[in-house]
């Protein structure tokens, strides 16, 4: 069993217990292949991370790369692993991943994974020679890996994706007349919850029987009752798995995003029965397509309301993602985890 330390930058907290979940699918997906430790390198030092019963975690209490060199070189010196991972590059990883070469050569491989969507625009330098100083690389989606590619001096960049757990619960949807729809995600003007707010207002005045559920930001933030037009309902933060509960009482997922990198929330509702309305953007666009996704023409608040209104339920049968199953994800991370033959 290869021994591993993975460095994150987001991980789920008390406070906000979405963060980084795609990050902890990963690592769950590894774990009955790698004894795995993990190092919080960002974050609120404050917070309060979740599933430390379930992961060896350290979360550090100072902030800078000396704290975080520190905590590293503590790890390395106590128990050598085979393999350090970093889930996000940076100027510090740049450095720590410099740093373990001097020290210990190609014995310890150093692999780099990317979830977010900073490539589309000028990546650090850090960013950059974190890409280059890796033994391997990887991207969650097509669309993603395209924009690392002219950064890694010709070395591969392999797509591994976010994984996505089969649906536990009965897919007996409860009927309704009217339309459900849901939204999740952060409250970041990134997410396009403000447009989706106006367009809401335009369409509910047309279609009246017609329900939005919104779920997510923080226990620290979220939207007060007057931001809300009428027929819309906000639900506050919720785990994956509340998530997953409140798809089944609904018909129709909305993605307003102007950029995703690969979309979770997207393969979920799809595997339980919902359609999908998404922004015409190359992330999810380079993962799904086919039945159940309907991809906007444009990111305008008329082009949304025009499809809000002609958004149709989904009666035929959830697609399965066999391909996104944690033990496919794992066996493609375990294959760059191999020292490369010579």
């Amino acid at each position: 069993m290869r021994k591993v330390i993975h460095i994150v930058r987001m991980w789920p907290t008390a406070e906000d217990p979405q963060h980084g979940g795609f990050i902890l699918e990963h690592l769950r997906a590894l774990s009955a292949h790698a004894d795995q430790r993990i190092l919080i390198w960002d974050g609120k030092l404050n917070a309060t991370p979740l599933y430390g019963e379930e992961f060896s975690l350290a979360h550090l209490s100072t902030p800078g790369f000396r704290a975080k060199w520190r905590a590293l070189r503590e790890w390395l010196d106590t128990d050598l692993p085979h393999v350090v991972h970093v889930h996000g590059a940076g100027n510090d990883s740049a450095l720590a991943f410099l740093l373990i070469h001097m020290l210990h050569g190609s014995r310890i491989r150093r692999v780099v994974t990317e979830h977010q969507s900073h490539w589309a625009e000028k990546p650090s330098r850090g960013a950059i020679w974190t890409l280059r100083l890796a033994h391997a690389r990887t991207a969650v989606s097509g669309w993603l890996a395209s924009l690392m590619e002219p950064y890694s001096a010709g070395a591969a960049i392999s797509v591994v994706p976010n994984v996505l757990a089969p649906p536990n619960l009965p897919l007996q949807r409860s009927d309704a007349t009217h339309r459900r729809f849901l939204w999740v995600g952060d409250l970041v003007p990134l997410k396009g919850m403000g447009q989706l707010l106006e367009a809401w207002a335009r369409h509910h005045r047309t279609f009246p029987q017609d329900r939005l559920t919104l779920i997510g930001g923080t226990a620290e933030a979220g939207l007060r009752p007057d931001d809300l037009p009428e027929g819309a309902t906000y639900t506050g933060p919720a785990t994956a798995g509340e998530v997953h509960e409140r798809m089944l009482h609904h018909d129709i997922l909305i993605v307003n995003s102007a950029r995703e990198t690969f979309s979770m929330v997207i393969g979920e509702a799809l595997e339980r029965g919902l359609s999908v309305l998404c922004t015409p953007i190359p992330g999810p666009q380079s993962v799904y397509s086919g039945q159940g996704i309907t991809y906007r023409t444009d990111l305008s608040e008329d082009d949304l309301v025009s499809h809000l209104a002609g958004a149709e339920k989904w009666n035929d049968v959830p697609l399965v993602l066999k391909d996104f199953r944690a033990e496919a994800v794992a066996q493609q991370f375990l294959a760059l985890y191999a020292p490369t033959k010579k």
